[in-house]
């Protein structure tokens, strides 16, 4: 399953940056050149792993995860 690939804001090429707790993505050239230090900024790569590790979690426990909306069984 491959998950769809976020486009950058300025050109339209595949993101591979993105401003924490926004939408705002940016591929490395745009990035570099806007912000002049992209270590500030959020790689995509990271992002992704988390949720495959969350989605992981949700799938190795699945007891956890059955009852009703609120939680309860």
């Amino acid at each position: 399953m491959r998950i769809m690939s976020k486009k950058c804001i300025i050109c339209n090429a595949e993101a591979g940056y993105m401003i924490k707790d926004t939408s705002d993505y940016y591929c490395g050239e745009c990035a570099e050149e806007h912000f002049g230090d992209i270590t500030l900024l959020v790689k995509m790569e990271a992002e992704a792993q988390k949720l495959k590790e969350l989605f992981r979690d949700q799938i190795a426990s699945p007891d956890e995860n059955e009852g009703g909306r609120d939680g309860s069984n």
